[in-house]
């Protein structure tokens, strides 16, 4: 609880009619607490936090500027004297926090969820690796996550449940309903938003030869129950959540015909889970990619890399077979 409240430094009281649990309380509920906590946490863990940072939501055809709640940052390699990488690679949290003591609901999905820009690579020319092969004329365009091999890591198939509609208990008279779209609108949509803003502001210059590439995930950190819904025809069974990832299909006219329509993802986790899922689950499949991409920095650099017989085999582990080219 907030103390030692001090309004009017004349009187060292607050104005009539306000109570100091009132303003503790609308504290509390605002989710500034929890951030200045999110933030805290994330600066011992060894990243960068920066609190209320900035995006330009690019909604409607109109530049506004908003803000999430934090970013954090945190560098994935050791620089070494006469290294030569091309790859400097990091992990970045665009977070958003909520408070509620009302539930949050998740639909959870019954089948597979296949995510195309789930985690974003950021600060590349290229999403993709173009592979050649010596048994074969065609040119294989490879997401990097399956070029590197880790395509079917657990943090990104088994980890969480998935869902791709939540909701959020509100109270109506004596009981509950669910709120609609308002939970979306104030927390995917910025966090996605914040992403793509995330991804211009750090693409690289035609000319450069060295790149930082950025690990990029998308966080809401919800202090509060969150409930999953299996839905079944007979009966809704309802289970609590550490942790589950929300799928966000956008469209983008901008982007090249094959990939106009994408999936993104926003892990959400219990402010009591958070410190597991960052150093058990987010950061660990960070430190492993890590190792993959300064690995194969000659590849990842030049979005170009060759593997041998993949005219016959172009489903087994490209990421031991793989050569810059």
């Amino acid at each position: 609880m907030t103390k030692h409240v001090l309004i009017n430094p004349d009187t060292n009281k607050l104005p009539d009619g306000i109570a100091e649990p009132d303003v503790c309380g609308a504290i509390t509920k605002s989710g500034y607490p929890l951030q200045n906590i999110v933030a805290g946490y994330c600066e011992k863990a060894g990243f960068r936090a920066i609190e209320e940072w900035s995006y330009l939501d690019n909604d409607k055809d109109a530049e506004q500027l908003r803000t999430i709640d934090v970013k954090a940052e945190k560098q994935l390699f050791e620089y070494q004297q006469g290294s030569e990488t091309k790859i400097r690679p990091s992990l970045v949290l665009l977070i958003e926090c909520k408070q509620s003591q009302l539930p949050y609901v998740f639909f959870l999905s019954q089948h597979p969820v296949r995510i195309s820009h789930f985690p974003v690579f950021a600060g590349l020319h290229h999403g993709e690796i173009a592979i050649k092969t010596d048994d074969d004329l065609s040119t294989y365009n490879v997401g990097i996550l399956g070029a590197l091999g880790l395509g079917s890591h657990s943090f990104l198939a088994e980890g969480p449940e998935f869902c791709s509609s939540f909701s959020k208990c509100v109270r109506k008279g004596k009981g509950l309903e669910l709120s609609g779209s308002d939970p979306f609108l104030s927390l995917v949509s910025p966090l996605v938003k914040a992403l793509q803003h995330f991804q211009r502001a750090v693409e690289p210059p035609k000319t450069a030869l060295y790149f930082d590439l950025y690990l990029t995930l998308a966080l809401a950190v919800i202090d509060g129950p969150m409930v999953g819904v299996r839905v079944q025809e007979k009966s809704n069974e309802l289970v609590f959540l550490p942790w589950v990832r929300i799928v966000r299909h956008e469209y983008s006219a901008d982007s090249g015909w094959w990939e106009r329509g994408r999936a993104f993802a926003v892990d959400v986790v219990h402010k009591d889970f958070l410190q597991a899922y960052v150093e058990k689950n987010a950061e660990a499949f960070a430190v492993e990619f890590s190792g993959l991409a300064i690995k194969h920095h000659k590849v990842l650099a030049s979005g170009k890399g060759f593997v041998s017989g993949m005219g016959k085999n172009a489903s087994g582990d490209l990421e031991k077979r793989l050569n810059p080219r």
